[in-house]
């Protein structure tokens, strides 16, 4: 009788870490497929800003916004058209522990816990308590000016 208790205790210890593997790698598969509604662009940096023509059909309507990629950028940055002559531009670094927040829709969420941001970066819910980075933007006619300091 000892026996067979030890063997049970054995296989649920087991399974239990069998299910729990499982669980995690089902939750990292469904992390990866938040999709994302901000097309990615190459932006060129240059003098500590980036200059970028926002009119594209990308950033035609409000609340429209790409991702803009450069070596020089530690994280990119997302532009968000906020409404039709004013963008706003944020680090896609969540400030919780830095995963790559994805623009859905009407809000930024952190792939990795959750966190979710406004169009502007202010924090909706954690873990993070942390606003998103904002960069300052100067508009010249079509092109946004981001300085990168």
């Amino acid at each position: 009788m000892i026996s067979n208790r030890m063997k049970r205790r054995q296989f649920f210890k087991r399974s239990t870490g069998f299910i729990g593997a499982a669980s995690m790698l089902s939750a990292v598969s469904q992390i990866g497929c938040i999709p994302s509604t901000a097309p990615a662009m190459r932006a060129e940096l240059s003098q500590n800003k980036i200059a970028f023509n926002t009119a594209i059909p990308e950033l035609s309507k409000v609340g429209d916004g790409v991702k803009l990629e450069n070596n020089g950028l530690e994280y990119p940055i997302l532009l968000i058209r906020k409404s039709e002559s004013d963008f706003v531009a944020v680090s896609t670094e969540c400030m919780h522990l830095g995963c790559q927040v994805r623009m859905q829709r009407i809000i930024l969420r952190c792939p990795c816990h959750g966190s979710a941001y406004d169009l502007e970066g202010k924090v909706l819910n954690g873990p993070t308590e942390e606003p998103l980075k904002r960069y300052n933007i100067r508009m010249k006619e079509n092109i946004a000016e981001i300085l990168v300091l």
